[in-house]
């Protein structure tokens, strides 16, 4: 029997997910652990290590951001036989922000029905190979998980307003990283504007009856909200001093210098193309969908609501932009959740494609084509052969590979020597070093070289104490220069005793 063409275009839909979901897993998993560690995601685990080996960790509101990021990897540790500092690795810590990642593909298909199987696929194929999205998915940091909760919220306002669903996965944001609250602030943005747009057809009747209908889900959502966030931030509920802290950031939380960049920064960084490292880097065509995928809403061929809800999109992306624009304080992966909201936005001018005008659909195809050959093709390049290149956009002051030749080399001296001592460093701004050290038993951190530097086996200095150890350490020890950063040199000192004897082992 010959199949219909509703099960042909079933299948030919279902193979069009799979090859989605399979391109985003291949991008966001391929040579996970390759890329070194950044200094963020060495301090982050420091910070869950001591949690899990039960020396602090709470949160703590000058400087740190949501403990949810912890809270789901340590599991993955615990699972892998990982409970100490010395024993975690890359992919336990990057397995789960990379697995946010692919989940926040598949939110599309949370409103595919009241979209359409088309612009459910388009937004989630754009999501798919993102260089933003891909890149910081393979990092652990707190915004994977941010974006990923974020397009949940929306997707569950959608489809599931009631039983307090929406608050605790609102609650989950929060528990993530306190940005949330700018979310909030450009989504209630986003819906003023559609209540001024539709002012004349509100009365007091339509309110009664909205309140009537949807009065116990927002009630709900706003404690399931409140519960989940301090369920988070008090390790549930054993302390309690983590419910006031999750307050207390917006107050004195304290950002560190280096960071502000000018109001334009993100405009730059999405859409204005540049040539670096024989790659253009851009977003435009994406940029480009977007805005048709507004203009199109205004069309009568469009249901209302399908209309309304690609305009909130639009609305939301651009005061979520405006809002990161108008803080001085500037990360390429502060963009993660609003560059999100613009691929859904793109993907949307599918929304009632099979209605268009032929030569509508023949440029919709084709710029979607564009759009996913070059954010596939930016992909590769940001993650594989640039992902600690400095000329990578979005690889913000990325950590060289010469530490992690560092840190295997003492690891090979450590194995041959048996014990090499006390491991100095020395300087300020060392960060990722202490994670490739972690399996040393004594390792000494100070601001200023110690009394009898010369004393120490090895010595890891900082590029404001390199010329004054050099000239201590010059009878005693080898140096070897490495970079910590892009123009930030790092030496390391290796006391000849130990040089003759690596170099005469066989």
């Amino acid at each position: 029997m010959q199949p219909t063409r509703s099960s042909t275009q079933r299948a030919l839909l279902i193979l069009a997910w799979i090859g989605v979901v399979v391109t985003a897993a291949f991008l966001r998993f391929d040579e996970l652990t390759d890329r070194p560690m950044h200094a963020d995601e060495a301090t982050g685990a420091r910070l869950m290590a001591k949690r899990m080996e039960g020396q602090g960790g709470e949160f703590n509101p000058s400087h740190y951001h949501g403990p949810l990021l912890a809270d789901l990897t340590m599991p993955v540790c615990y699972l892998r036989g990982e409970s100490s500092w010395s024993e975690l690795s890359k992919f336990s810590l990057r397995v789960v922000t990379a697995t946010a990642g692919l989940l926040l593909v598949l939110v599309p298909l949370m409103w595919r029905r009241s979209l359409g199987d088309l612009g459910a696929l388009a937004a989630a194929s754009l999501l798919a190979v993102s260089p933003l999205l891909v890149y910081f998915s393979r990092m652990f940091i707190h915004e994977p998980l941010l974006t990923l909760f974020g397009a949940l919220f929306l997707g569950v306002c959608l489809r599931f307003p009631r039983w307090g669903i929406p608050g605790v996965v609102l609650g989950l944001m929060f528990a993530a990283k306190e940005t949330f609250a700018i979310s909030v602030l450009a989504w209630a943005a986003a819906l003023g504007i559609l209540l001024l747009q539709e002012r004349k057809r509100i009365t007091l009747e339509g309110l009664r009856l909205f309140l009537s209908r949807h009065g116990k889900g927002l009630a709900l959502s706003a404690g399931a909200a409140a519960f989940t966030a301090l369920l988070c931030y008090t390790h549930g509920f054993t302390h309690l001093k983590g419910a006031l802290d999750a307050v207390r950031t917006y107050f004195v939380y304290e950002t560190t210098e280096g960071h502000d960049k000018p109001w334009h920064e993100y405009l730059k960084l999405l859409a204005w193309p540049r040539q670096s490292a024989g790659i253009w880097w851009y977003g435009t065509p994406v940029v480009v969908l977007a805005v048709v995928s507004y203009a199109l809403s205004w069309s009568p061929r469009l249901q209302a609501g399908q209309s309304r809800w690609i305009q909130f999109l639009a609305h939301a992306a651009v005061f979520h932009l405006l809002i990161y624009s108008l803080i001085s304080y500037k990360t390429p992966w502060l963009m993660c959740l609003p560059w999100a909201l613009l691929c859904w936005l793109a993907g949307l001018a599918f929304v009632g494609f099979a209605r268009r005008a032929r030569w509508t659909q023949v440029s919709l195809v084709l710029l979607l084509a564009a759009c996913l050959w070059t954010q596939w093709k930016q992909s590769r390049f940001a993650t594989i052969r640039l992902h600690s290149d400095a000329r990578n956009p979005y690889a913000y002051v990325p950590t060289r590979s010469g530490v992690e030749k560092m840190g295997n080399w003492l690891q090979d001296l450590k194995e041959m020597d048996g014990h090499l001592g006390t491991v100095a460093v020395v300087g300020s701004s060392h960060w990722p070093v202490p994670w490739y050290l972690r399996k040393f038993d004594q390792v000494g951190y100070w601001l200023e070289p110690p009394p009898k530097v010369e004393s120490y086996p090895v010595v890891v200095s900082m590029h404001e104490h390199i010329e004054k150890l050099t000239e201590q350490l010059d009878e005693t020890h080898e140096p070897f220069t490495y970079g910590l950063r892009d123009g930030v040199p790092m030496r390391m000192f290796l006391s000849r005793e130990l040089w003759q004897q690596w170099i005469n082992t066989p």
